[in-house]
């Protein structure tokens, strides 16, 4: 009504059909009228599926400088977004939707839907995606950080590779080391279970239960700081040249590149699949890994804070994975993703 124009909506609720269609969106002529607005509550938040979504949407938008693009609706009260995090570890998520104006619906959940203030709303949404349509900048692509150049010979397709390829190994051996101080964890796990039985045999009851988990959590002290830093080093590093590489690749896709640039650009997507491939096994068994400790921290008090930063850190792996899949996948879809020579 506001603009004139027709208005696609695509509501996802149980399929994943939504994400082919911005993809194919973004990849287009549309990129500049396709939005996502994630209605965020801390069920969203839960469901590894939506956090996909944001994540892969937002580096899509920022690798175009359309940052505007994402919307989020903050529904139910998620407390990091408005009070920070607290002490408790940083959700990337809400970290990427509170660097966005999301509108606050919190209290209007509450309204009917036929309300004034719920329709005013409702108007006051579409003014602002009406205005995002009207004062947007033409699509600018985020390039990858450059190697510094001199006004004579500034840094090519290759040296833009070059510096990206060193990037490859330095993360991978963060992922190798976080999979070791997490078997050092649950080394530590099972002994406290070994104790525990031990103290029951003895008839130790809940004080000697009590006991194990106090020195548990003296002995985790400094692999859980080991594991929340590694998190914390490999999804910001990811997360921060995400545009960039996206950019890159649609690019490498779309562009006439020279016989040179093609070949370099070629090994590049080969080790950034071997890469995606190689942490995909590591990420599933991190993500059982992280399942059991939940059920774990729900035992005990005390071993709970350290429970919640080994989960948040496993998460930032669990989401860095969706990076890497998303690389893949643009990869596979231009003819430089195949191991055959063109």
């Amino acid at each position: 009504m506001i603009t004139g124009e027709p208005l696609e909506i695509f509501l996802d609720k149980r399929s994943i059909e939504w994400g082919d269609a911005w993809r194919a969106r973004l990849d287009s002529a549309l990129t500049g009228t396709t939005f996502l607005i994630p209605v965020v509550t801390p069920k969203f938040l839960k469901s590894q599926e939506c956090r996909r979504e944001v994540i892969k949407f937002a580096g899509h938008a920022a690798s175009l400088g359309l940052d505007e693009l994402l919307l989020p609706i903050h529904y139910v009260n998620v407390p990091q977004l408005t009070q920070g995090s607290d002490g408790q570890p940083i959700d990337e998520v809400v970290e990427l939707i509170s660097r966005r104006q999301w509108e606050d619906w919190r209290d209007l959940r509450l309204e009917d839907e036929d309300s004034p203030v719920y329709r005013q709303a409702v108007h006051k949404l579409a003014l602002k995606i009406a205005n995002v349509l009207e004062t947007a900048p033409p699509v600018r692509p985020v390039e990858l950080p450059q190697q510094e150049a001199t006004a004579e010979e500034p840094p090519g397709f290759i040296e833009v590779m070059a510096e990206a390829e060193t990037a490859l190994p330095a993360w991978l051996e963060i992922v190798e080391k976080f999979a070791a101080v997490i078997q050092v964890i649950g080394a530590e796990s099972s002994w406290a279970t070994e104790e525990i039985a031990n103290s029951d045999a003895r008839g130790g009851g809940f004080a000697g239960r009590m006991r194990v988990a106090e020195q548990l959590s003296t002995r985790l002290t400094e692999p859980v700081k080991q594991v929340d830093t590694l998190g914390s080093e490999y999804w910001s590093t990811l997360s921060s040249i995400d545009p960039g590489i996206i950019g890159f690749i649609r690019h490498a896709g779309e562009s006439d590149l020279s016989t040179e640039d093609r070949e370099a650009a070629r090994d590049f997507f080969k080790e950034v699949k071997q890469l995606a491939a190689v942490t995909k096994e590591t990420t599933a068994q991190l993500q059982d890994f992280s399942n059991n400790i939940g059920e774990t921290a729900r035992s005990s008090s005390r071993l709970r804070p350290q429970f919640r930063t080994i989960q948040a850190a496993v998460q930032k792996v669990i989401d860095s994975q969706t990076v890497l899949d998303e690389w893949t996948r643009m990869i596979d879809e231009t003819d430089l993703g195949e191991d055959d020579q063109p």
